[in-house]
């Protein structure tokens, strides 16, 4: 049976749309495991679509197959979201989100398949992510493990909790 849902690269006319996402999905997922401080800080910037990640050609849109919607977004760079340039054969997982309306129909776990997949291909050997505690689970099923919690300082006086998590990739010497 047909995926109901494609996965494409993200383009710069992807802005308002992902925005629109981040704002559905943000607001309704993390609540049950951040305060209502915490959110007040965090969501605004996470609200927005990123134009860095949607010109990087490693973030990726997943559509619903029927309408064009969009219904997940993901991906990685290999600069790191809290540092900058990392080591060479290290990247990083950014921004994935899913609809609410869209959870657990398998959305997430192909972005994730195609990141992993990109990143490999690539030459990166690890993924790191800052996870938030509400996707912890979610990462470990995609085989990431807890690296530490973390505080997060996203602008100046707005701090988020969250979990590094960090997954090997395939060594192509290897395979």
């Amino acid at each position: 049976m047909p995926r109901p849902f494609f996965i494409r690269p993200a383009s710069s006319d992807d802005s308002a749309a992902l925005s629109s996402l981040y704002q559905r999905s943000y607001p309704e997922l993390l609540p049950a495991d951040y305060s209502d401080e915490v959110l007040a800080g965090a969501l605004p910037l996470f609200e927005t679509a990123q134009t860095a990640l949607l010109s990087c050609g490693t973030y990726f849109i997943a559509e619903c197959a029927e309408t064009d919607a969009i219904v997940g977004a993901g991906g990685w760079t290999d600069l790191s979201p809290s540092r900058g340039v990392s080591g060479t054969d290290l990247g990083h997982m950014r921004h994935v989100a899913t609809r609410p309306d869209w959870l657990r129909r398998g959305v997430a776990r192909a972005l994730i398949d195609v990141a992993l997949a990109s990143a490999e291909a690539h030459g990166m050997r690890q993924m790191s992510c800052m996870s938030t505690y509400t996707a912890r689970p979610f990462y470990e099923a995609m085989g990431f493990e807890e690296a530490a919690e973390v505080e997060l300082t996203l602008a100046p006086g707005v701090h988020f909790p969250a979990v590094q998590m960090t997954r090997r990739l395939a060594d192509p010497c290897l395979a």
